[in-house]
């Protein structure tokens, strides 16, 4: 079977209060279109055939298509049933065209393959939820035989069928061939003026093609954003969707309601995850992984048995096996910690290698830095890495211990077993197993009596 999608996406969500697109409002990290193509992306042999129109080259430019996915505009925008005509010039022969809509992101892969299959028999699948609140949704009316005889929507539905529960998700399934046949018959006769592709329901059943409607149980498929609180809603959902398949897979979530993950996270079972940590990006986090409250992670790996205290943050790194980081930690710029490393509270680390066995405790900052096995850094300690125009490297070899609020200008190279007295800042080379001390002499003065 094969299938070309119809994503509708030329809206410009005025009700957002904003200049975006609508399609583009991130979900989880990701604009809301693009959950939409990766879902179809899944699909062997599926093709998207996206239609634009408010900013369509700002939405063309954002979002991340396959080769083969097109783009069409509408430039006035006339109704649904006028949307899915721009993207007949897209549309395979012998396929089904199945319907979707940019800011409804989050219906699955097996949902749209059910109603493809119902397409696939020659009739028209459409797909309906039930809504405790129907109001401003096209209801479902059902014939005597349970068979659906049309969609009515909000605007000109009478006081009875305002009543009913099912309600039109939008999403439709229908042979290709068919819907090149029917869509040109849709009129504007309405109090809109628009040309509504539910009216294919009723022009179909005139040509004798069933009906059938896919309703799904599970709501949570078709939410969608019309305006600021129903996006932070979807939002919350989203993410409180994720945390519980976390949670089924053996992660350890402290609140499902207090975790953003915002793209890809690949996380091994044993790990926990406490509360308010925004995970952000691509990320794969290893067993036994303990990461604190209100951590920000974004595009890193954390190895297995590392504990990631509170407030930390980590960016464009990798944390190896059993490193310990923070509280209050920023680790950042490609920088690598190799296993059994410690980074403690209040230091930095950026486009630095912290070698196996060594510990910064305490307020320092590393940058351009490359640390041997098991270095001592000293409270204080700050690499002078910029000089005003370049930056510069500095080298800690193995054993190597720096005293307290040293400065180490750059460049420079402390040699194996080398270690440097508290309070100095060392410009030159430090020998192997030599102490360099670079500070004024201490002089005690007399109080002077006044």
């Amino acid at each position: 079977m094969t299938i070309d999608f119809i994503i509708l996406a030329a809206g410009k969500g005025s009700r957002m209060a904003g200049e975006e697109p609508k399609v583009l409002s991130s979900l989880g990290g990701r604009p809301m279109a693009q959950h939409l193509l990766d879902t179809v992306k899944s699909i062997p042999g599926s093709r998207s055939n996206l239609v634009l129109g408010y900013k369509a080259t700002k939405v063309k430019d954002a979002l991340i298509a396959e080769k083969k996915d097109q783009f069409f505009i509408q430039r006035q925008q006339l109704g649904t049933g006028h949307a899915v005509k721009h993207a007949f010039k897209g549309l395979r022969k012998n396929s089904v065209s199945l319907v979707l809509y940019g800011d409804v992101p989050l219906v699955e892969k097996k949902t749209l393959l059910s109603l493809a299959r119902i397409a696939n028999k020659s009739c028209l699948g459409v797909l309906t939820f039930k809504k405790k609140n129907p109001l401003g949704y096209g209801r479902i009316i059902r014939g005597e035989s349970g068979e659906v005889e049309k969609i009515v929507e909000e605007k000109e539905a009478s006081s009875s069928q305002k009543i009913i529960k099912e309600v039109n998700s939008g999403i439709l399934a229908i042979k290709t061939s068919q819907l090149k046949n029917f869509v040109p018959k849709i009129n504007n006769k309405n109090s809109a003026k628009e040309y509504y592709l539910t009216d294919l329901i009723a022009i179909a059943k005139k040509a004798g093609i069933r009906v059938e409607a896919l309703l799904i149980e599970d709501n949570y498929q078709l939410l969608g954003a019309n305006n600021q609180q129903e996006l932070h809603d979807l939002e919350r959902s989203y993410q409180r969707r994720n945390a519980e398949k976390l949670i089924a897979k053996g992660i350890n979530i402290k609140d499902s309601s207090r975790i953003d993950i915002r793209g890809e996270l690949d996380i091994s079972r044993g790990a926990e995850i406490d509360v308010n940590s925004v995970i952000e990006g691509t990320n794969k986090i290893g067993k036994n992984v303990f990461i604190g409250p209100n951590c920000y992670i974004k595009d890193s790996i954390i190895k297995a048995n590392s504990i990631i205290r509170a407030n930390t943050v980590i960016e464009n790194s990798v944390v190896g096996k059993g490193c310990d980081i923070g509280p209050f930690a920023r680790i950042r710029g490609g920088t690598e910690l190799l296993p059994g490393s410690e980074l403690g509270n209040f230091v930095e680390a950026n486009r630095s290698i912290i070698g196996p066995g060594s510990k910064a405790k305490h307020l320092t900052y590393l940058g351009d830095a490359e640390l041997g096995k098991k270095v001592n850094i000293g409270a204080g300690t700050i690499t002078c890495n910029y000089d005003g125009n370049r930056k510069h490297p500095t080298k800690l070899k193995d054993n190597v211990f720096i005293g307290s609020n040293t400065s180490l200008v750059a460049p420079i190279t402390v040699n194996e077993g080398g270690y440097t007295g508290a309070g100095s800042v060392i410009t030159k080379d430090v020998p192997k197993g030599k102490l360099a001390i670079g500070r004024g002499k201490q002089v005690n003065l007399r109080k002077k009596k006044k």
